[in-house]
């Protein structure tokens, strides 16, 4: 089954270059709904994923369509190694949706939705990759920096105490059940919280959440090895479009594009050169009818960048 619903594809294809037939790269495939509509459009996708379990589940062609089958090209590696493997000037459109996929929170049993209370805190996109969560939290040797990776990740003002629970949790825990499970971390985030701010305990769940997801896959780090890459890989007229969903993932893709898209200086006589123009001065948002229809796209924000 397929529960994801791709956040602001309508937007995305409006503002697709005008070409019959575009080389696209869509860094995200979770649960394919960008990559379906591209092919759907005659266009060759080039798509990847950090999470086996979404390749390995892959159901776009179907019908034996040899022709949608031929232009799909498929694999298994996140989005800032795969980047890497292409020669520059090669993509009309490049396309990264940084939230996770709605299948990952039902059905991947790693812990990344805090009401799945049984499954173990794992929140790794590549489970044959790095090391869990718990384990990383079991295993800190710096535990005072696990306190502002908490709070610089998610902005919660309990984050002292959440992560210093966490901490107890993690070395609580027996060699032969080491694990946590999720029902086990909200548990204790219940008792750091005022009872006077129960109505806000879902948010600040998933704050926390965030917080231990981007920690556990070091995701900023990666979207920073992309960003540079990725623009080289334009064509002219190529487009850089990134689907962001929280302030802090945001504040580095809109000032990397920023950045590129400043009137440089070239020479030491004064001349100048623009590489890049910033389509979205301002992101692009849902509408009020995508939000109605699906209500996990309202956080998200679209920027696109075009290489001149």
């Amino acid at each position: 089954m397929n529960l994801h619903t791709p956040v602001l594809i309508g937007k995305i294809l409006e503002n697709l270059p005008n070409k019959s037939k575009l080389n696209i790269f869509d860094g995200t495939f979770g649960g394919g709904g960008y990559s379906r509509e591209f092919l759907s459009g005659g266009h060759i996708v080039y798509a990847c994923d950090w999470d086996g379990e979404a390749v390995k589940n892959e159901k776009l062609v179907e019908n034996n369509n040899q022709q949608v089958e031929q232009n799909l090209h498929l694999s298994h590696s996140s989005f800032a190694e795969n980047i890497q493997t292409f020669e520059e000037d090669f993509f009309d459109l490049i396309v990264l949706d940084l939230g996770y996929s709605s299948n990952q929170l039902e059905f991947s049993n790693r812990g990344f939705s805090y009401q799945k209370g049984e499954e173990v805190l794992d929140l790794r996109y590549d489970i044959a990759a790095g090391h869990a969560c718990w384990d990383k939290i079991k295993n800190l040797k710096r535990p005072e920096e696990f306190f502002k990776t908490i709070y610089k990740y998610s902005g919660e003002s309990f984050s002292p105490a959440i992560a210093k629970v966490l901490l107890s949790l993690a070395r609580s825990k027996t060699n032969t059940k080491p694990e946590i499970r999720v029902f086990e971390v909200v548990e204790e985030i219940k008792k750091v919280i005022p009872k006077k701010l129960t109505k806000k305990l879902n948010a600040i769940l998933s704050r926390t959440w965030q917080a231990l997801r981007i920690w556990t896959n070091d995701e900023f780090s990666q979207l920073e090895i992309f960003l540079p890459e990725s623009v080289k890989k334009l064509k002219s007229k190529g487009l850089l479009m990134v689907v962001g969903f929280h302030s802090l993932e945001d504040k580095i893709v809109a000032g990397f594009m920023r950045d590129e898209a400043r009137v440089v200086e070239i020479s030491e006589f004064g001349d100048k050169a623009k590489y890049y123009n910033l389509l979205t001065p301002k992101a692009i948002t849902p509408d009020e009818e995508e939000v109605t229809q699906n209500p996990r796209s309202r956080s998200g924000l679209l920027r696109i960048l075009e290489k001149i």
